[in-house]
């Protein structure tokens, strides 16, 4: 994989103040309800750069709730191996600004105004961050007048202001043309919407993110999809149609020589949402792919069969926050008894402490443990959560 990420630290989101994590393929996020698990995935989904509406899966009623404590001077910084994304005041313009750029071009503008002497440089990186969202795009203008070779590339560098309530991409700053689609980033949040839009014709290979508005498409483009799906409704006689002109599916079942149609919408929760969320897996590649809790309202046959897909799709990278034995099961069975990919697992136990949420990688004995020992560890989370210094 090129997309995934390696190491991740993210500072003063919502109920975040510093964590840091070494992340593998297979991530399993866990902890007790309200201790900030999905907080790490909201902040995560930052790092899509500027696809979608950040309000569709960012959970807030006022901007400055995405701050640690509501004080909008509490700059968030997300930090992978790959990328940087800050968002905070830019008291140039007296403004909230997002700004997302690859860690490599990054370092090279920050090389180039040290070159240049420029004044904003003198501020410590770690303590000023607002270097970056005052002084960084006019260093970018400056550089987008170089030769062609020496440009960033096209999307390298994203920059998102704040109407109201929204968060979406006012415009990008790259080489590429004003309106020119940018490039994927490969961080994608996938939430199950129920009674959602699945009829939108893209050209997207990949299902759309958060909630598969082009979900037709992706079953008509991917053969080992279908056969999935069809395997499921063999199991009640039942098959998928469809409609590729009217874009639309449905339920049909034969009896006396008569089919009978119904629509998609009216099959089982369950099966809508493993559908949903099988599509998301088959058609990404090099892919980060961000999963709350996609074993809700599902039948624990089919949350094993997510764990076991999941497992199987080795060229994308997955951080999942779940409550279900089953799904932990399902990927310990299938990945421990194989040594490489025994490597490949990690598990965070998320916990609550001096008002913050914080972060534990389980070492690899502690995730042997918990399969040898059938260990449940929704029952037994307190043995996983350090002890405070002061307790």
């Amino acid at each position: 994989m090129e997309n995934n990420i390696k190491t991740l630290r993210i500072q003063n989101f919502k109920s975040i103040k510093d964590v840091t994590m070494e992340p593998r393929r297979v991530n399993l996020i866990i902890g007790m309800p309200n201790v900030g698990k999905s907080n790490i995935l909201e902040a995560m989904s930052l790092l899509g750069g500027g696809e979608g509406e950040k309000n569709e899966y960012i959970r807030y009623e006022e901007i400055r709730q995405i701050f640690r404590d509501n004080l909008i001077r509490n700059s968030v910084k997300i930090e992978t191996d790959k990328q940087y994304v800050f968002f905070g005041v830019n008291d140039k313009r007296d403004a909230l600004e997002l700004f997302w750029i690859a860690k490599e071009a990054f370092m090279r503008l920050k090389e180039a105004a040290k070159k240049a002497q420029s004044p904003a440089y003198n501020y410590p990186f770690d303590t000023e961050d607002g270097w970056l969202l005052q002084n960084l795009e006019a260093r970018v203008d400056k550089e987008d007048k170089l030769s062609d070779d020496a440009r960033l590339s096209p999307g390298a560098y994203i920059k998102m202001d704040f109407n109201g309530k929204k968060m979406k991409s006012h415009y990008y700053m790259s080489s590429a043309k004003v309106g020119e689609k940018p490039i994927e980033y490969g961080v994608k949040v996938y939430n199950y919407a129920k009674n959602g839009v699945i009829d939108v014709d893209t050209y997207h290979s990949s299902l759309l993110t958060p909630d598969g508005k082009n979900l037709i498409t992706v079953i008509q483009a991917f053969p080992e999809l279908r056969k999935e799906i069809a395997r499921m409704f063999d199991l009640y006689g039942l098959k998928l149609l469809l409609r590729i002109d009217a874009r639309r599916l449905e339920i049909v079942k034969d009896m006396d020589g008569i089919s009978y149609s119904y629509p998609y919408s009216s099959i089982a929760d369950t099966l809508q949402r493993i559908i949903f969320y099988l599509a998301a897996i088959e058609s990404n590649d090099d892919a980060v792919i961000l999963l709350e809790e996609p074993e809700a309202h599902s039948y624990p046959m089919y949350v094993s069969m997510l764990g076991k897909r999941m497992v199987e799709s080795r060229n994308n990278q997955f951080f999942v926050a779940t409550h279900s034995p089953y799904l932990i099961t399902e990927v310990l069975e299938q990945m421990l008894p194989d040594e490489e990919q025994a490597k490949e697992l990690a598990i965070f136990v998320a916990y609550y402490e001096d008002y913050q949420t914080k972060v534990k990688q389980l070492s690899d004995e502690e995730v042997q443990a918990i399969r040898g020992d059938s260990v449940d560890v929704f029952y037994n989370m307190a043995r996983y959560i350090p002890r405070p210094a002061h307790g």
